[in-house]
């Protein structure tokens, strides 16, 4: 059994590693991109007047749409709700093509058209792309062709190429619904005027289907349309997927891979490995948002385990300083809070949530969570919390004391009365050689 360090750097014999909470993966994964505001402010207002990012020389990506492309006017987050426009740049390398989100919450493709769009088109140059992607808010589907053509011929006779774009999936309790209405007309359209179409919802649905309803639920805020941040990420990414899987899409020439990002590390045929996840300068919701978590999760393979060793910074402000606290309960929460130093909005978790969602991915993969508790490192109130997550969703709670020696135990008793396990958690056969835990008592084999 070979153990990977999430993050390289020294750690106890527990596994429990230290890395700096703050730091911020560079990969195409999931990460709060509130956390980088300071250079990433041109995301979340219009620009203006349009073509304001335009590189010497380079094209512009001009993004037309709804809130489902970007909330409100600033599209900041303060309601919780991002669109997925905020990310399409990170899908496209921003030395060869500028992405512009124009889009404007409770639009249609008319009133858009009629209120928005001139401004839009001033900044439209020769050699540009425009995406457009309504739908949600149209009421009748007739009007909604009429003016998708205007857009088309508009841009066209600016020398620059439209696209067109399907809506967001929408979702019911957790599960994903295709639109029947818009989807199929817009295609109609770009297959008679001959332009490209980004299906969103082919990349996005199946995505989602395969998460399951509790982690597809959290990709929405309002449970049904409007995206969480990690919703407006996974939307971004279909879109991007969707351009890839289109070789006539001339957007495809500007992206960046699209396949997921990985940890670097080495692994022999069939060999599982062991992660450890946390560490004193880090916490659940720094691992989250940095984007370390997905980098792990993509990594992750039936049969790995990971061990989870959170401490005191759960219990540190969650507005000011490094940021790195939670929301204090081991209860699924959240709420949207401003940030004390940057004046940005962010959506903050709880302890239990965060572990829910790192547990249900672990369980995605196949693989195996197991919770630590360290005696005079873990604060009795994250203790406590752990006790009640492992026993809420049936994971080991491996107990280490001073003495590096592990207590692990199985919390579903019913279940795993006479299984073995090893000191990280990890259920062994018969023929297991060294110490394992049978009954919570530590058997020498």
């Amino acid at each position: 059994m070979k153990t990977m360090r999430l993050w390289l750097a020294a750690a106890a014999l527990t596994g429990c590693l230290t890395t700096s909470g703050q730091a911020v993966v560079s990969e195409n994964v999931f990460k709060d991109i509130t956390t980088l505001s300071a250079v990433r402010n041109t995301r979340f207002a219009r620009p203006s007047p349009a073509g304001k990012l335009r590189k010497s020389g380079k094209p512009v990506a001009f993004y037309v749409g709804d809130s489902t492309m970007r909330t409100n006017s600033d599209g900041q987050g303060w309601n919780g709700q991002w669109g997925f426009g905020l990310f399409a740049q990170e899908w496209f390398d921003e030395d060869e093509l500028v992405v512009e989100n124009h889009a404007l919450g409770g639009t249609t493709a008319e009133t858009y058209y009629k209120n928005e769009w001139a401004k839009v088109k001033s900044g439209i140059k020769a050699g540009d792309f425009v995406v457009i992607d309504f739908g949600h808010n149209d009421k009748n589907v007739d009007t909604f062709a009429q003016y998708i053509r205007k857009y088309i011929d508009d841009v066209r006779a600016l020398d620059a190429t439209p696209i067109l774009c399907s809506r967001t999936p929408r979702c019911s309790n957790g599960k994903p619904s295709a639109d029947k209405t818009y989807r199929p007309r817009g295609m109609a359209i770009a297959q008679e005027k001959g332009v490209a179409y980004i299906d969103l919802e082919a990349e996005a649905i199946p995505m989602y289907e395969g998460f399951g309803t509790w982690k597809t639920t959290q990709m929405y805020h309002d449970g049904k349309l409007h995206t969480s941040l990690l919703g407006a990420w996974h939307n971004a990414y279909a879109h991007a997927k969707a351009i890839d899987a289109d070789e006539g899409n001339p957007l495809r020439t500007y992206l960046k891979d699209v396949m997921p990002a990985k940890m670097d590390v080495s692994r022999l045929p069939d060999e599982h490995l062991t992660f450890t996840c946390g560490g004193d300068d880090t916490s659940a919701r720094g691992t989250f948002r940095s984007g370390r978590w997905a980098l792990l999760y993509n990594t992750l393979e039936k049969g790995d385990t990971v061990l989870f060793c959170f401490g005191a910074n759960e219990l540190k402000s969650t507005t000011s300083g490094s940021e790195l606290g939670c929301l204090q309960t081991a209860d699924d929460k959240n709420e949207v809070q401003k940030m004390a130093t940057a004046s940005r909005w962010e959506t903050v978790y709880s302890y239990g949530w965060y572990v829910h969602y790192f547990l249900n991915d672990v369980k995605e993969k196949g693989a195996v969570g197991v919770l630590v508790n360290e005696e005079g490192v873990t604060p009795d109130k994250v203790a406590g919390w752990n006790e009640t997550l492992a026993t809420r969703h049936g994971v080991t709670l491996r107990r280490v004391t001073a003495s590096g020696i592990a207590d692990v135990e199985a919390t579903d008793h019913r279940q795993r009365a006479h299984q073995r396990y090893n000191l990280a958690g990890q259920p062994v056969g018969a023929g297991y050689k060294g110490i394992v835990i049978v009954n919570n008592r530590k058997v020498k084999k």
